[in-house]
């Protein structure tokens, strides 16, 4: 049988490369991670990643609009993060280059005392975010940095929701 000719060409560069980001990537690390130090004796720190990995909740990110949130969607996000067991996370997104930053920051902290208010009543851990930008950027942006972001409620129509490309679900409840 004739040897074949090996040549030296390098390998073509990918097109495009794909990264996912999920709870089934990072549940599938986090358990490899602590079966391989359990296997090699080390059970505490197997137990501590493990702990580490579940200590991080989940989180429904709430959007809130302009005038805060109407009270039947800070209603309806109180008592679902309840039932789950998830932490609230609301979002106050301005555009950026108008004037009056320090009007907005001030309206969306008083916008968001009605949630934060039921959501504290109701023992639901609730964090307030402000950020400046375009509304799908900036929510891609928080469910990245956030981590755990199960899903979005926003009470925006859905016209603008089928146009949005967002990392997480994204479901509207109209009030």
């Amino acid at each position: 049988m004739p040897k074949r000719q090996q040549t030296n060409t390098p390998p073509l560069p990918p097109r495009f490369s794909l990264v996912q980001r999920g709870a089934w990537r990072e549940a599938f690390e986090a358990y490899g991670t602590a079966l391989s130090m359990a296997e090699a004796g080390e059970g505490d720190l197997a137990r501590q990643i493990l702990g580490e990995f579940h200590a991080e909740h989940r989180k429904i990110l709430v959007l809130a609009q302009s005038g805060g949130v109407p009270q039947p969607l800070a209603e309806y996000s109180v008592n679902l993060a309840e039932r789950l067991g998830f932490d609230l996370v609301l979002l106050s997104v301005g555009s950026p280059g108008r004037g009056g930053q320090d009007a907005f920051e001030a309206a969306a902290r008083t916008g968001a005392e009605l949630l934060m208010e039921q959501a504290a009543r109701r023992g639901v851990a609730c964090a307030h975010m402000i950020r400046l930008g375009g509304r799908d950027e900036v929510l891609n942006a928080v469910s990245i940095e956030l981590r755990r972001v199960e899903f979005v409620i926003t009470d925006r129509l859905e016209c603008e929701r089928r146009q949005a490309a967002l990392l997480v679900p994204e479901f509207s409840f109209r009030c």
